[in-house]
């Protein structure tokens, strides 16, 4: 009777077993779409708030960039003015008093004025302009691929917890296997209980380390869905792999840096913009010539007064030139400021190349390591499941006891985990190579 009783019981811990396995594995991914990186990079850069602002900041440029300072102005003015007035004289001791006057005046005219010549200042900020157009396309640009690296990074964050989550799962299907086999041999008599509790023990470790991993999941896709401003619930939507590109070279990598590199091509940019500001700042020591045009017409209306009528009409046109001889050295004080302001924009040009220069040898550095791991650790994985499958054969049979057993499965299980986090690794190495060459985009 206590025979068939524990057999009952063992039947049911396995059932239990098998359906608690089951209630955690991921199934829902099939009812899911899948989704590539690339679709995942697009849904990030048709939502993402960042990239949002960075193209209203370009849009501001574009709105600047006109032919408004070589064009001139016109102003329309009106006016009309009703006056009331009386006197009051007192001379010789005799005083004298008029009637209020009413006056009506009225006076409207158009004018236009044109600058004609001023140093060449106009041209120098239309392509001042231009130049800050094309350091805000920089900047969009420049955004755009620090998120396309950002989307990536989570991405294959992903692809690497669901490596980790389904070998967690294998190794939970080999514990909850071993101690079923270990519980059905404890109720036949063949095995001690001690062999059976130390199962239950590495099931219920194993068990609680695959919750961890999906857990670990479930926050990389919250991860890669802010960044996408999508669903932060939804997930089991990448079913991908790590996948490297062939070898990166060092000199090919220099190249494309010092000619593609982004923030390199925005310090050239402004090294421009600061020899445009010293030739603003030059331009006021040349005289201004300016063109005038309108036409004016007034009228002043009193009955009362002497003259009732008062009014004239008509064009004028004319050529102004003025040259400000002495402006307390204002114009030197700018001029020394923007020799200045070039000079510092050529050091920082000088700075920021030394330090991509050395930011792309540090990268490369870590690249090469990261692929000989790579290769070391794809070895070491592929060697784990092999004696895991050696030893999994002659556990079945008898001759391999648990605990022995179990340090294979957990070589195993940290062999994956190498493997996965030596790919990611030198994954976001390879992506931060062609962010810092300029080939991102590419």
């Amino acid at each position: 009777m206590k025979m068939r009783r524990n057999q009952y019981l063992g039947k049911r811990s396995l059932v239990g077993c098998l359906l608690w396995f089951s209630f955690f594995l991921p199934a829902e991914i099939s009812a899911q779409q899948i989704i590539s990186l690339d679709s995942c990079i697009a849904k990030a850069l048709e939502s993402n708030y960042s990239i949002k602002i960075i193209r209203n900041q370009q849009r501001q440029a574009e709105n600047d960039l006109n032919y408004g300072p070589f064009l001139p102005t016109v102003g329309v003015n009106a006016t009309q003015k009703q006056d009331f007035s009386d006197s009051k004289v007192i001379s010789g001791g005799e005083t004298r008093t008029e009637d209020p006057v009413r006056s009506d005046a009225v006076s409207a005219g158009i004018s236009l004025n044109w600058c004609l010549f001023d140093g060449l200042e106009m041209f120098m900020t239309h392509s001042r302009y231009a130049e800050m157009l094309a350091i805000g396309e920089l900047n969009t640009k420049a955004a755009v691929e620090n998120l396309i690296v950002e989307v990536s990074t989570y991405y294959y964050d992903v692809v690497r917890q669901h490596s980790k989550v389904e070998a967690a799962r294998h190794s939970l299907e080999l514990s909850t296997a071993r101690y079923v086999e270990a519980h059905d041999k404890y109720v036949l008599g063949v095995l001690s209980g001690l062999e059976a509790q130390q199962a239950k023990l590495d099931l219920n470790a194993d068990s609680s380390n695959y919750m961890k991993e999906k857990e670990l999941l479930k926050s990389a896709y919250i991860s890669l869905n802010t960044i996408m401003n999508t669903d932060l619930q939804q997930h089991l939507y990448v079913n991908d792999s790590i996948q490297l590109r062939a070898p990166l070279q060092y000199k090919n990598l220099v190249t494309d840096m010092l000619q593609y590199n982004t923030t390199l091509q925005i310090g050239r940019r402004d090294r421009k913009v600061s020899e445009l500001d010293m030739r603003i700042a030059r331009a006021a020591l040349f005289p201004k010539l300016d063109f005038d045009a309108g036409y004016n017409y007034s009228r002043t209306k009193a009955p009362e007064a002497v003259t009732s009528l008062n009014r004239s009409k008509g064009p004028y046109w004319g050529f102004s030139l003025s040259m400000n001889v002495f402006n307390r050295l204002e114009n030197r004080r700018k001029i020394k400021n923007a020799q200045l302001d070039m000079e510092n924009a050529d050091l920082s040009y000088q700075e920021a190349e030394l330090q991509v220069k050395a930011d792309l040898a540090q990268l490369y550095n870590t690249y090469e390591n990261n692929l000989q791991i790579v290769s070391f650790e794809e070895e070491s994985e592929r060697v784990a499941f092999d004696n895991l499958d050696a030893a999994l054969e002659k556990y079945k049979l008898g001759t391999l006891p648990g605990i022995e057993f179990r340090e294979f499965q957990r070589s195993y299980i940290d062999a994956v985990d190498r493997k996965v986090s030596a790919l990611y690794q030198a994954k976001i190495s390879e992506l931060s190579l062609l962010l810092i060459s300029g080939q991102i985009l590419k």
